[in-house]
């Protein structure tokens, strides 16, 4: 039996690779910036153009830079940051390690798809009572008859149709 990887699956790994490559690819910078004083005297040099200084910094990283970090780099030297980088790159680290795993799945389940005014309106009230770091993933199951089942870590809330008749059912049963 073979084991097919789901839509999730493949997003985490294309988000472990980006955050993988922003992260070796500045790091290497900090390094280069840090063992080398004659790099780090030139890139303070005000009279030295940002272009000229973002050519350094390529080159001082084997492989060089991908758009998204050169576009980066050259955004802290136009605004005179590039010396907050380890900041930066501390402040980087802590999100990374806050992975989405910490994140709390909110699963909604409806009787018919929401519209996305509905589910605005849902997440809304859901991140009132939860809290901000949900996630929210939606599902359709026709067999609810009407409204919606909710889970939120170990919590249920369920205000379904077919919910509530179970819930009917087992009181007259009892």
């Amino acid at each position: 039996m073979s084991v097919q990887a789901q839509p999730k699956d493949y997003a985490r790994a294309i988000y472990d690779l980006a955050l993988e490559a922003w992260t070796q690819q500045l790091t290497a910078v900090q390094k280069a910036m840090r063992a080398d004083a004659a790099l780090r005297t030139t890139l303070q040099d005000a009279s030295i153009e940002s272009r000229s200084k973002l050519q350094l910094l390529e080159q001082a990283v084997p492989g060089g830079l991908n758009d998204g970090v050169r576009k980066f780099l050259g955004t802290l030297l136009e605004t005179g940051d590039l010396g907050q980088l380890d900041a930066i790159l501390l402040e980087f680290d802590r999100l990374v390690r806050r992975r989405p795993e910490e994140r709390r799945l909110a699963q909604v389940t409806s009787a018919v798809p929401l519209t996305e005014a509905e589910k605005q309106a849902l997440q809304e009230q859901l991140v009132a009572r939860f809290g901000t770091d949900l996630e929210f993933q939606y599902e359709v199951d026709a067999s609810l008859i009407g409204g919606i089942h909710l889970r939120v870590g170990d919590q249920v809330i369920d205000g379904s149709v077919a919910g509530k008749l179970a819930a009917l059912r087992d009181g007259l049963a009892a």
